[in-house]
């Protein structure tokens, strides 16, 4: 007999002993659930391993509080379960939307009373760090938008690949500030407005021509240069936190006949990124 088989003949004969997963292991050392279940194939399960029918009950009852829209401490208060015992027990169960949002308020009001000056205070250090941040900058200069704007292109923007060389100035992002700075710098490297164009990628639920709008309010652009809209379907599975008030979709820019100015653009990188290559004067495109 190998050492396999003998470790197989031993778990059986423990498990005819009423001996659980756990407690085999620990004699016949590391072997998986599944594995397991296989080498003790037809010998009966001991009867205390067995949920009772009062733990079904148990489990039912959580399962019920949470589609009513209890959090796991009210279902523990309520029931007597550990938060351990509720959590795999009814993770796939969604609240309700509108009891979700009570939740959010409810915490919401709970800290703005708890720590409302706290917040205060942190808010008002935060925006003295940016002030005196903005005041380190001064003036910002042609060359300072230049070399920002390709560093920009360079993280954000739509890039060739080794297997599809497509040699086009594209970048999509959700940020004003960030598509702002992009189109300031279009018009210093010489890209009119007539060879741009708009198109916004959101969800299927938005509304839009709403956001079309308020994209254009934000960027001052024509909506007339926005194409067709990108719609990405919904997917049920998916808890979305890009949503409500604050959720404008990403609006994608792209720049017509750009090849030229792509491969510019990776030439500007290269030099930015290694400062020891020899000096070359203006830019453009």
């Amino acid at each position: 007999m190998t050492e396999h088989q003998r470790r197989i003949a031993r778990a059986r004969l423990l498990r005819r002993q009423g001996k659980t997963f756990a407690e085999i292991r620990a004699v016949v050392g590391d072997v998986s659930d599944d594995r397991l279940a296989t080498w003790l194939a037809g010998i009966p399960r001991p009867p205390e391993t067995l949920r009772g029918a009062a733990r079904d009950a148990l489990r039912r009852e959580c399962r019920r509080l949470r589609a009513e829209g209890f959090t796991y401490d009210e279902i523990a208060a309520k029931t007597g379960a550990s938060k351990g015992s509720i959590s795999p027990w009814v993770r796939d169960i969604r609240m309700p939307s509108a009891v979700r949002t009570r939740h959010r308020q409810r915490l919401s009001r709970a800290r703005g009373t708890a720590g409302g000056s706290h917040s205060r205070s942190a808010a008002a250090r935060r925006d003295g760090y940016r002030r005196s941040a903005m005041s380190d900058i001064g003036d910002v200069t042609d060359r300072d938008l230049f070399i920002a704007g390709v560093a920009l292109y360079w993280a954000e923007g739509s890039k060739d690949k080794p297997w599809r060389r497509s040699g086009r100035v594209v970048l999509i992002n959700s940020d004003v500030g960030v598509l702002r700075l992009f189109l300031r710098w279009l018009d210093l490297v010489g890209v009119s407005e007539a060879g741009r164009t708009y198109r916004l990628a959101i969800h299927e639920t938005a509304d839009v021509k709403a956001q079309q709008s308020w994209w254009a309010d934000q960027l001052q652009l024509p909506l007339a240069s926005f194409s067709r809209a990108t719609l990405k379907r919904h997917n049920p599975k998916t808890v979305r936190r890009n949503s409500g008030d604050d959720y404008h979709g990403c609006l994608v820019v792209s720049v017509a006949r750009s090849g030229a100015l792509y491969y510019a653009i990776e030439g500007w990188w290269a030099r930015l990124s290694t400062p020891d290559y020899p000096q070359s004067s203006g830019y453009g495109a």
